[in-house]
């Protein structure tokens, strides 16, 4: 008696549970007629999965299939439909090449027999319109997640830090999705933020979630429910949502796809301020590469990972030598150890030097009449009239929406194709999705925002910075956190002599008063200096005495 299995699958895309009965029932029924009698423990379905190449691996039905088909256990196996199978052309070649050699029969419920001659053309065919359809598939359900996204509303599986709600019509059907804010998961995000750009690494963020018994932002394969790892936290982090900003085709889950398929990914930005958790600042300085060559962050020491070389823009690492650390640029070293021909910068710089370099350099930006000129334009900021900002934005909206109605009735009047038309069309989109951003984030808080930071910055004392920065008990990661925020760049130039070395420094006073406030930065401009830094090697003067730095002209 021949042994005969089922197999049934639905996609997530149709999203239709009672799809597996439905062909279960076929298919037994399409047994009854051949006279077969199928054995209930060799029936094996997938539900809410994809018959596409990237979903193979997820499909626990499909590989038992196939596991039992390779050992022999059973004569005939039934589907409703080839398609149910794969979608996937390899996959379907390779199903064709099983059933070549008539060991396993396959029917299905809408005519093919393996056993019947001409079969593989007819399973050639149906493989070309299965593949087909699932290309047209993805191309209607790619437009109707934009189309919700234009609508206001939210695609794909909620962040951490969100819910989801659906809303229906008044009879009942769906018509979108939105997120709202978890409170309490949102809190933990916003301290993981909070710890990042007080300069804690990943790992160290990570081994903070885990200690508090925080579950796992990804749902975990096995029952323990999974862990926090240092790459999880960087993508936490690195989502654009927690600023109030969705990406279509943002992901680098769709980024690779789109790379393995040769297409260039074109992504758009929706403004969802309702969905902020974090400042732009904030989400800015967690997703900066200032605390470590990977981003990752991590070091012992203050000052690993925020130097860079002048000659090749590497950063500058710590000799392992405790007795006398000292910086010097490993990209420029191992390059000229190995013969590369060019110029390298291979000296190094005492660590006790540098450290004093920066209390000077501190000291030198901090001084009262560089302060108060800097409060200076802080207080035109907070006199001006911001209201022309957010009028100027509204008028510009208005415009570039007459412009883009114009366009779109232009382009449906055309009977043919207008490249130029639809390219002047796709720019004044562009445009008018990036002015809706702007405005949204006016017509929040940042007006409010930035009024009452200016005030708070007007009355703080940045020299207080200096303070914190010598205390002795700070932690490496959060004097490294203030040393990259007070100094964009600090480039080590070289060394002109044995005891005299020159650095380029670049200093945010808007930083300094922020910090010495607790407010976001208002001003972000910079000023750019050259120091001059000097060893004297005299046993006559203490060891701090032996240090001079200097500022350099022209």
């Amino acid at each position: 008696m021949k042994k005969v299995a089922i197999y049934a699958r639905y996609s997530c895309e149709k999203q239709n549970e009672t799809s597996i009965d439905d062909q279960l029932r076929r298919c037994r029924e399409l047994a009854q007629q051949y006279g077969l009698e199928v054995d209930e423990a060799l029936i094996f379905t997938d539900a809410a999965l994809s018959g596409q190449a990237h979903a193979l691996h997820k499909r626990e039905g499909y590989q038992a299939f196939h596991a039992a088909w390779k050992r022999g256990v059973f004569d005939v196996f039934i589907v409703d439909e080839p398609s149910r199978l794969t979608r996937d052309p390899v996959e379907q070649a390779q199903l064709m090449k099983q059933l070549e050699n008539r060991r396993v029969r396959m029917l299905s419920c809408d005519g093919l027999d393996s056993h019947v001659p001409g079969w593989e053309i007819r399973f050639a065919l149906q493989g070309m319109i299965a593949q087909q359809e699932g290309r047209n598939l993805r191309h209607r359900v790619g437009r109707g997640m934009y189309g919700q996204l234009l609508r206001g509303f939210m695609i794909a599986t909620p962040a951490y830090g969100y819910d989801f709600r659906r809303e229906l019509d008044a009879q009942g059907n769906r018509i979108g999705t939105h997120w709202l804010i978890n409170e309490v998961e949102a809190a933990i995000v916003r301290e993981v933020y909070m710890k990042r750009e007080a300069g804690q690494s990943m790992q160290q963020i990570a081994a903070w979630l885990n200690t508090e018994g925080i579950a796992c932002s990804r749902k975990a394969r096995n029952e323990d429910g999974g862990y926090w790892r240092p790459a999880r936290v960087k993508n936490l982090l690195g989502n654009s949502i927690y600023r109030g900003v969705f990406i279509w085709h943002g992901s680098t889950t769709y980024a690779k796809r789109a790379a393995d398929r040769g297409i260039d990914v074109e992504t758009e930005t929706f403004a969802r301020p309702e969905l902020r958790l974090v400042s732009d600042q904030t989400w800015h300085r967690c997703n900066q590469k200032t605390h470590s060559r990977s981003g990752y962050g991590g070091g012992k020491h203050a000052l690993a990972g925020i130097f860079h070389c002048g000659c090749c823009e590497g950063i500058l690492v710590l000799s392992a030598q405790q007795r006398c650390r000292s910086l010097y640029c490993a990209n420029c070293t191992v390059a000229k150890s190995a013969g590369i021909e060019g110029a390298y910068q291979t000296v190094t710089i005492a660590v006790a030097g540098v450290e004093k370099l920066l209390i000077h350099v501190l000291q030198y930006f901090l001084t009262p009449s560089f302060v108060d000129a800097f409060r200076a334009s802080l207080q035109l900021r907070l006199t001006g009239d911001q209201r022309l900002q957010l009028e100027d934005c509204r008028k510009r909206l208005t415009q570039l929406e007459r412009a883009q109605a114009r366009l779109s009735h232009m382009l449906v009047g055309v009977s043919d194709e207008d490249p130029m038309l639809q390219q002047r069309y796709e720019e004044t989109r562009s445009k008018v999705q990036a002015c809706k951003i702007q405005l949204a984030e006016l017509e929040t808080t940042q007006l409010q925002v930035d009024a009452q930071a200016i005030e708070a910055q007007l009355q703080a004392d940045p020299a207080a910075l200096l303070g914190t920065l010598l205390e002795a008990d700070l932690a490496p990661e959060r004097k490294r956190a203030l040393l990259a925020r007070l100094f964009p760049v600090l480039s080590f130039e070289g060394k002109e002599g044995r005891y005299r070395s020159t650095f380029q420094i670049k200093f945010a006073a808007g930083a300094a008063l922020a910090l010495a406030s607790g407010t976001e930065v208002i001003d972000e401009g910079h000023q750019t200096l050259r120091f001059s830094l000097r060893y004297t090697p005299s046993r006559k003067l203490d060891p701090d005495a032996r240090w001079s730095v200097a500022e350099l002209t022209g």
